[in-house]
């Protein structure tokens, strides 16, 4: 396998503080209109432990910045995904993750972490592509169990999964969110964590707190 694959061609890359080799990388996944330059603000709170890839959205928009997949809404206000974009980001990813795997052999397989749209994302990867990461994260966001053309595998339900959900998010509100976890841990039995803080569709101190213990505690199983 040679050359960088598509998904990292725009990202941003911090490595750790130590500058020791195989560190456990950390792929962030920005939200909708955004881009990779987001969620690389994290880096600098993260990379005393690991290294930072910050990671660009597939699509352009006329507005500005980058989205993983297409939304629009129907008469009736309800949001419609577009499923094949949204599987298209999905192997996308799942390409430049296993030009990580091939390049770095003896690196752990990096963990996802994702915001909004980014994090909705980063559970399909999960779900649909285990072997390939440690564990996902996603904050304010939810499980895309309307996507089809899921496909779990064995190591689906073993995969660490968190969620961060704001119960004043006006975004992707609790009352979305939480029952797709639910589903996830109830029907799919996968093994995922979600937790509820007072903030809107941001992320908060104690939810990034939260955060990184989690990654401190995932990288060090």
């Amino acid at each position: 396998m040679t050359g960088s694959p598509t998904a990292l061609n725009d990202s941003r890359y911090a490595e750790v503080k130590d500058g020791r080799p195989r560190a456990q990388e950390i792929w962030l996944l920005h939200g909708y209109a955004s881009n990779q330059d987001d969620l690389h603000g994290l880096a600098p709170y993260l990379t005393k432990q690991f290294t930072v890839r910050s990671l660009r959205a597939t699509y352009p928009l006329d507005m500005g910045g980058y989205a993983w997949y297409s939304l629009s809404f129907d008469v009736h206000g309800v949001r419609q995904v577009d499923s094949p974009e949204a599987f298209s980001s999905v192997e996308r990813v799942k390409l430049a993750l296993e030009w990580h795997a091939h390049e770095f052999p003896a690196s752990p397989r990096p963990i996802l972490v994702g915001f909004s749209q980014g994090g909705i994302l980063s559970n399909a990867i999960g779900y649909n592509h285990p072997e390939l990461v440690r564990g996902v994260a996603a904050i304010a966001s939810y499980f895309p169990w309307e996507w089809e053309g899921h496909v779990a595998k064995a190591e689906s339900t073993s995969l660490p999964f968190w969620a961060a959900v704001g119960s004043e998010d006006g975004v992707v509100p609790a009352s979305l969110s939480i029952p797709t976890y639910e589903r996830a841990k109830n029907e799919k039995g996968l093994n995922l964590t979600h937790q509820t803080y007072p903030m809107p569709h941001t992320i908060s101190p104690a939810c990034f707190a939260d955060l990184n213990q989690w990654l401190l505690e995932l990288s060090a199983s």
